[in-house]
């Protein structure tokens, strides 16, 4: 058995990450003949739904190590800026006889490889959202991760392409992984009662359009109010429901001017915003809604897009290529045009997806075989960097 290790230090704040860590060791948890051991780091002050999630899917160590400010913690930053070493870290891992870590974005280790991933290059794409240290440091990362790492992964070939022209000459050590998100059980097992009980729960009066994504401004909510607005200005009322994190820490004012410009266009009724909510609700109101969308600027691989094409939930995207890519049976519109999206909305009929999509089981097998491929190949080659 190969021993593969990844660091679950992750907050609930990074859905998409969280998410992204669940759904990769859920498909290595339906492989039959299991060829690796997984184990996963966290602290011991990791929030404890976080550590019952790993705990299904893998061996969980706890380590105060990985709980920031701790003791030990700082021992491991100053061993890092001074002499550029993980001793600390790798004798942690060592104790399990780890072979590889993965998804970390820790590299320079004596006797461990490193498979890491990068979800995007968004810092490339949209150099606004960032201030120029953050691009900069961004790009020292970027490059240290790839030229250091075994081997790298992506969600996308369109991320793929990026990192092509970003760092020249590491194609060989890339690879596309994309991934399969896998529905809340809770899903399946709703009926009429769960689904009237949750529109009480959130006042839901009418039909309704979905944005799961956290509140961020890149991901472009202002784009679907400003349709709202306008259709509402041709007497047609549609109501939006957004879920996800309102703390952009980029655009500390995003939010409230959000709700500046809901209160400004009498748009109180059209629009909720709700904040973070449980995992089944998000599912639960993609089920009810007429359809989600996603008016993102840039993506990576979107855990939404994702999640829908498991559900064959109807969906309306910006015309990312990467959108493209990852759920072409989905409704584009301009991403940077808000009568593109008015006219989607304003036309837009609910009906189901017809597709020729691979089965659900069939997609999660191929993401966790990839991954599986990956982890083989970095134990049979020697290092490439």
């Amino acid at each position: 058995m190969i021993k593969v290790g990844f660091i679950g230090t992750i907050t609930k704040e990074w859905m998409g990450g969280l998410n992204y860590f669940k759904n990769l060791l859920a498909a290595l948890d339906t492989i039959e003949n299991k060829e690796l051991d997984i184990y996963v780091y966290v602290g011991k002050k990791t929030d404890i739904e976080i550590k019952k999630m790993f705990k299904k899917y893998a061996t969980v160590i706890e380590c105060s190590l990985f709980d920031r400010k701790s003791i030990k913690w700082f021992l491991m930053k100053i061993e890092e800026k001074i002499f550029r070493t993980n001793f600390l870290l790798e004798k942690t891992f060592q104790k399990n006889n780890l072979d590889i870590l993965s998804h970390s974005s820790i590299t320079n280790f004596r006797n461990l490889k490193t498979i890491n991933w990068i979800p995007d290059f968004q810092h490339i794409h949209l150099p606004k959202m960032f201030t120029k240290s953050e691009v900069n440091q961004r790009n020292k990362k970027f490059l240290e991760i790839i030229e250091q790492s075994d081997s790298i992964v992506v969600s996308s070939h369109n991320a793929l392409k990026d990192l092509k022209e970003f760092a020249p000459g590491f194609e060989k050590k890339s690879k596309v992984l994309q991934f399969v998100s896998q529905p809340d059980e809770s899903y399946y097992r709703m009926n009429k009662k769960n689904l009237d009980e949750l529109r009480q729960k959130y006042s839901i009066e009418s039909d309704f359009f979905y944005i799961p994504n956290q509140i961020w401004k890149h991901k472009n909510h202002m784009l679907v109010f400003e349709a709202v607005k306008l259709l509402k200005r041709e007497n047609i009322e549609i109501s939006i429901i957004c879920s996800g994190h309102q703390t952009d820490y980029r655009n500390e004012n995003h939010i409230e001017d959000i709700k500046s410009f809901i209160e400004r266009n009498n748009l109180n009724k059209n629009i909720k915003l709700l904040g973070l909510i449980d995992y089944s609700d998000v599912f639960g109101l993609m089920k009810i809604s007429k359809a989600v969308i996603n008016p993102s600027l840039f993506e990576g691989w979107s855990s939404t897009v994702e999640e829908c094409k498991s559900l064959d939930k109807n969906m309306i995207l910006s015309d990312l290529d990467v959108h493209k890519e990852q759920y072409p049976e989905a409704t584009f519109f301009d991403r940077y045009n808000v009568e593109s999206l008015k006219n989607v909305l304003k036309n837009y009929v609910d009906e189901n997806i017809i597709s020729q999509k691979k089965l659900l089981s069939e997609r999660t097998k191929e993401f966790a075989d990839n991954y599986v491929v990956i982890v083989k190949e970095v134990i049979q080659t020697s290092p490439n960097r």
